[in-house]
């Protein structure tokens, strides 16, 4: 995360400083989207590392019990060990996909769906994307957004988060 923050700050300086070289309002535009899009963007990992935690703490992720080589080898499951009945009628295969879509159909109520909001309905993350929807309609009534700067610095963030995680990986 440390990386990640240092990564953002560099980009930050570097979009500032090119954005000083054009104009006053690229300055505007590149602050605001790029520090809101960079708010919703830690927020949104910070409240989504919450909920793994809580998975795992809970012991919700199964446990993949087949090894490397089985993932080689068969990566389909295709010769599993546990052998499927095929044997069974069509008559039950209709009944199977009833019973199924009946469990499915009634086994999220309400409360189950806000405790699944919890991640998309995070503080910090609504924060940013206020602050980005206020800041757009504040430079767009001022006459100050410029649209190009300002898209480019939305996606800015997004570009180097992903390129700090997959450069942590190689390592």
């Amino acid at each position: 995360m440390k990386q990640i923050l240092i990564l953002l700050a560099s980009g930050f300086m570097f979009a500032i400083s090119i954005a000083l070289l054009i104009d006053i309002n690229y300055l505007y535009s590149v602050s605001i989207a790029y520090i809101s899009s960079s708010i919703v963007l830690l927020a949104s990992m910070k409240s989504y590392r919450a909920v793994v935690e809580k998975a795992i703490k809970n012991e919700a992720i199964p446990d993949d019990s087949r090894d490397v080589i089985d993932e080689v080898e068969d990566p389909y499951h295709l010769f599993d060990d546990n052998e499927i009945n095929n044997e069974r009628g069509e008559e039950d295969l209709v009944e199977v996909v009833k019973e199924e879509r009946a469990r499915l159909k009634g086994a999220r109520g309400f409360v189950e769906s806000i405790k699944d909001a919890k991640s998309s309905l995070a503080p910090y993350r609504l924060l940013g994307y206020t602050l980005m929807i206020v800041g757009f309609v504040y430079l767009s009534r001022n006459g100050d957004l410029e649209i190009i700067p300002y898209i480019i610095s939305l996606s800015l963030p997004i570009l180097i988060v992903i390129f700090g995680l997959v450069s942590s990986q190689k390592d």
